[in-house]
């Protein structure tokens, strides 16, 4: 009867033993899945965030680039303004000139008319 009572322990210890191990097979494969569901949550999550983030940094990007742009060509614009008035004026100055070399011009030759030269 010794030999029953033993072989039922060992028995029972080896069941047991083997229930333990397919419950930690069991347990770290649920945990597996587990981790698993939780990673693949995360890391979308965490694209979707990054993409939200490079788009919100491509707007101001972007705004940046706008505003820079509209001051160069601000400045061009006054630049170009500028260079227009002084080649008016230059144009100006030359006109005025051409008319009085011409009135100076007409000025001799009735002078020269009337001394009869």
């Amino acid at each position: 009867m010794a030999w029953q009572n033993l072989l039922l322990k060992m028995g029972k210890a080896l069941s047991t033993a083997k229930i333990v191990g397919d419950a930690t097979k069991t347990v770290q494969k649920r945990t597996d899945d587990f981790i698993d569901k939780k990673k693949e949550a995360f890391v979308s999550q965490a694209k979707t965030e990054a993409e939200k983030f490079m788009a919100e940094q491509m707007v101001l990007l972007e705004a940046k680039i706008d505003e820079k742009i509209l001051t160069i060509e601000k400045v061009i614009d006054e630049q170009i303004e500028k260079e227009l008035k002084n080649k008016l004026r230059i144009l100006i100055y030359t006109l005025a000139a051409v008319i009085l070399m011409s009135l100076i011009s007409l000025a001799y030759l009735y002078m020269k008319r009337k001394m009869n030269l």
